[in-house]
């Protein structure tokens, strides 16, 4: 029996995909960003590829296979990222900050094109395949024409006009709400207000992010001796995103645009540091995780909500992990502990943990969900009120603003949650939805990964209305066209009509004037 079952490993170990140099690339400020697509990394250096990831986030860690390399971020941009996440945590619309924040990820990418080890990489390395985070970055795609490989793109968040771009997929606005609105809001005025919204953010927004990153691409991988900007986009095998209809709703998909939403929810969830794992194991009436993610700071909360948080956690029975930016939290209750970073999914995993206040980040929903954690979501902006009101809708969440944050509200809500069996039931149900899959995300991500680089790019799975403007892909040039021909013959009919009508009356006269 040991002998058949080594005979079957080697047959499936031969079987399986060669080695393959892969390079991967994020140069985002968002560590929970990077970090699902890291997990994707590790996971493919374990089956043997040797991988080369570029961020701003090495791993903490050894992994054989897998080689760091760090991007420095200068002060300036540092210094502009923790402002924008002081007012984004304070409540102010980052949309506000947009510009800014593009024109630093821009300056980023642009200098980690142009680094002297970048270049040295370029001249002496050779890959076969470029994996792109995405991050506002398509002019990183340029690297797969220079090692003449296929790419592929990894986003962490919704399915977004950028993406859908690439591949042609329909954005489907009749049916499928942007990121910024949810579900229930689709009737007739939610739908025109939908549209709108796609309509801004494909012609307005995109365009000029395309343009500003045209010219970041044209000044690193320049027209004569690359594809064009347009080509390349073109060119993209494959497009990964951190979504799945569970979570995000059903809608249409071209094979080569895959769900692997949880890519960072662990099929065996890591051991926890010691001091985590004794608070909560010592948990005996159960614990509570707080957190706002990596883009959110918790320091920012304002002052006065604060103080009503803390005083909220000091009369509870339960204890609370909080994740917080700093070595002192002053008023810090007996039964909360804190730390700088958390391994949020680990932490969600384990059997005490009652409830996630959370600002309802796409991926900390995934991750709740998939543990089967009810949620009090306090959604900041960008698509967290969307995130939070579908959860709410779903029946497995509740709902406060930061303006709304008062001792009595907050104390309402962990009661409800806490107290109420429903919550943990639903979400309990919606776990199990979460993961009745074929394959877990990170086999499904390594999969399409393979199958791309067994496949010499995966030509045969590019869709044709990729390559097609948006006049020909909604068929307004044939519907124009099919009014024209209606139009000219109606015109070509109703001359014949008064021809023969002329005609006729004038034989009429005729005959009359005889007689």
């Amino acid at each position: 029996m040991t002998l058949k079952f080594f005979i079957v490993l080697l047959i499936f170990a031969t079987s399986s995909s060669e080695s393959s140099k892969v390079l991967c690339i994020h140069t985002s400020f968002a560590k929970s960003h990077v970090m699902p697509m890291q997990l994707l990394a590790k996971e493919l250096a374990n089956r043997g590829h040797e991988i080369t990831f570029i961020s701003p986030f090495p791993l903490s860690e050894k992994v054989n296979n897998y080689r760091d390399v760090k991007i420095e971020i200068s002060d300036r941009d540092a210094q502009l990222f923790e402002e924008l996440s002081k007012k984004f945590t304070a409540g102010a619309n980052i949309f506000k900050f947009a510009i800014e924040l593009m024109n630093s990820l821009h300056r980023v990418s642009n200098d980690t094109l142009q680094s002297s080890w970048m270049r040295e990489m370029m001249a002496t390395e050779n890959f076969d395949l470029v994996l792109s985070g995405y991050s506002m970055s398509e002019y990183q795609l340029g690297l797969a024409d220079h090692f003449k490989c296929p790419s592929i793109v990894f986003w962490s968040g919704h399915v977004i006009s950028s993406l859908t771009k690439m591949v042609g997929n329909p954005l489907s606005p009749e049916a499928v709400p942007n990121p910024m609105m949810s579900r229930k809001e689709m009737s007739f005025i939610g739908r025109v207000k939908n549209l709108l919204l796609n309509g801004l953010d494909l012609f307005v927004i995109r365009s000029y992010f395309n343009y500003r990153s045209k010219i970041i691409y044209d000044y690193n991988f320049p027209p004569d001796r690359y594809r064009s900007y347009d080509e390349m986009i073109r060119n993209v095998s494959l497009v990964l995103v951190n979504t799945h209809f569970t979570s995000s709703g059903p809608r249409p998909l071209l094979p080569n645009l895959v769900e692997v939403g949880g890519l960072q929810v662990k099929p065996n969830p890591a051991p926890l540091p010691e001091d985590l794992k004794t608070f909560l194991d010592d948990a005996k009436d159960g614990a509570i995780l707080f957190s706002f993610g990596s883009n959110a700071k918790s320091i920012y909360i304002p002052e006065d909500k604060q103080k009503i948080i803390l005083k909220v956690f000091s009369k509870l029975k339960q204890r609370v992990i909080m994740k917080w930016e700093s070595d002192v939290l002053p008023g810090k209750p007996k039964n909360v502990l804190i730390s700088k970073w958390l391994p949020q999914d680990d932490i969600l995993a384990h059997p005490n943990i009652k409830a996630f206040i959370s600002h309802c980040g796409y991926g900390g929903v995934i991750e709740a969900k998939s543990n089967g954690v009810p949620i009090i979501g306090i959604p900041l902006g960008a698509d967290q009120k969307g995130n939070a009101d579908k959860i709410v809708e779903e029946g497995w969440a509740v709902r406060l603003d930061m303006t709304d944050i008062t001792e009595e509200s907050l104390t309402n809500a962990l009661k409800e949650i806490l107290s109420n069996p429903k919550y943990r039931d639903i979400v309990g149900k919606q776990a199990i939805l979460a993961k009745d899959r074929p394959m877990n995300a990170q086999d499904t991500a390594v999969y399409w990964v393979e199958y791309v680089l067994r496949h010499n790019g995966a030509p045969h799975l590019h869709y044709p209305g990729a390559d097609l403007n948006f006049f020909q892909a909604n068929s307004i040039d044939v519907i124009l066209f099919i009014f024209a021909v209606i139009y000219a013959a109606f015109k070509v009919i109703k001359l014949i009509c008064g021809f023969i009508f002329c005609r006729s009356k004038k034989g009429s006269n005729e005959k009359l004037k005889r007689n």
